[in-house]
């Protein structure tokens, strides 16, 4: 264990014996569309006593794990096959007995599907998509997992404001070191972390830029590139290819500018600024951006668009590819 107070497996088993706390589970919710993934217990698992419920994939954290580790885990182990980004933070419950074995407080995680099918595990050995109201009337369907609806409508409208994300973590010579939670990630300069910048120009030296949705945690509302952090089991390239398809809906080549070090005064991150030409269409995610519009580099450099705020990336790498608008500017 790290930190300042080092806590010892048998100063763990004490505390269970002598105090008899609840439980501690994450469940996890895999978001596709307007359907959540839901699976059946195997019938292997049954117990006494025990009815055979369709539920959201979960279990125990275990004693070497965050959360958010075990939710990661839990994803591989009673959904394998299918591959998913974790958002937020859901909510907590507290079953009071309701589950047989024990009493239990449940961490509700959840994550946005990417793609691939659910095989049949040890733990699960059906699988289904359902929405907000057939889950509702699923017959068997765990009673804790219907009570958290209205909670989860929530996260989702607001998933992007979510810091529950596993990021790389990378030394202060940019080589990765480990994982680390986002929200950790933006709350101290000792510790690094990747991100992908990414500056799409039309094809008349135009570059198109989002607005950031105003329930983003940072820099609500403001005209910035495209782009996002480097999770865990992701490349930095694949960030970029990912974060683009997500925000402008296209899958245009990407070229490698430049990499820098922004050091602020809660975060130390090491950006890769890409680039790419595409004349669109484009489509995006309501959820991960506001609105899109093209802008006149030259003027944005010269303070021109007196209504609109520009995070100060924006400049800074128009700056630095000046040489691909202009080209594209004079043909």
């Amino acid at each position: 264990m790290t930190g300042k107070f080092k806590i010892t497996k048998d100063m763990q088993l004490k505390e269970l014996v002598s105090r008899v706390p609840p439980i501690l589970n994450v469940d996890i919710v895999i978001l596709k569309e307007d359907k959540y993934l839901i699976g059946h217990r195997n019938k292997k698992r049954k117990k006494k006593g025990q009815t055979l419920h369709w539920l959201f994939p979960g279990g125990r954290v275990r004693w070497t794990e965050t959360p958010q580790e075990a939710a990661e885990r839990i994803l591989k182990t009673e959904l394998p096959g299918v591959n998913a980004k974790l958002k937020k933070l859901i909510t907590v419950t507290a079953d009071r007995g309701h589950d047989i074995r024990a009493y239990g407080v449940t961490l509700y995680f959840l994550f946005e599907y990417k793609s691939g099918k659910p095989r049949p595990n040890e733990q699960l050995d059906k699988f289904k998509w359902v929405n907000h109201d057939e889950l509702l009337k699923q017959k068997r369907a765990y009673t804790m997992d219907k009570k958290i609806l209205a909670e989860l409508d929530i996260a989702i409208r607001t998933r992007n404001t979510s810091e529950d994300e596993i990021l790389v973590e990378v030394n202060s010579r940019n080589i990765p070191k480990g994982t680390i939670l986002k929200r950790d990630a933006h709350n101290t300069i000792e510790h690094y972390h990747r991100a992908a910048h990414i500056m799409i120009f039309n094809s008349k030296g135009e570059v198109v830029l989002q607005q950031r949705p105003f329930t983003k945690a940072q820099l609500p509302g403001y005209w910035d590139m495209h782009g996002g952090h480097q999770a865990a089991g992701q490349t930095i390239e694949q960030t970029a290819v990912a974060e683009l398809s997500e925000e402008l809906g296209i899958s245009t080549h990407l070229r490698l500018k430049k990499i820098g070090l922004f050091k602020g005064k809660k975060q130390s991150e090491f950006w890769y600024l890409f680039y790419g030409i595409d004349d669109g269409p484009y489509g995006f995610d309501r959820n991960e951006v506001a609105q899109l519009k093209t802008f006149d580099p030259e003027k944005i450099l010269k303070g021109k668009y007196k209504d609109y705020k520009f995070s100060n990336f924006v400049p800074m790498h128009l700056n630095a590819l000046k040489d691909v608008w202009i080209a594209l500017r004079k043909k």
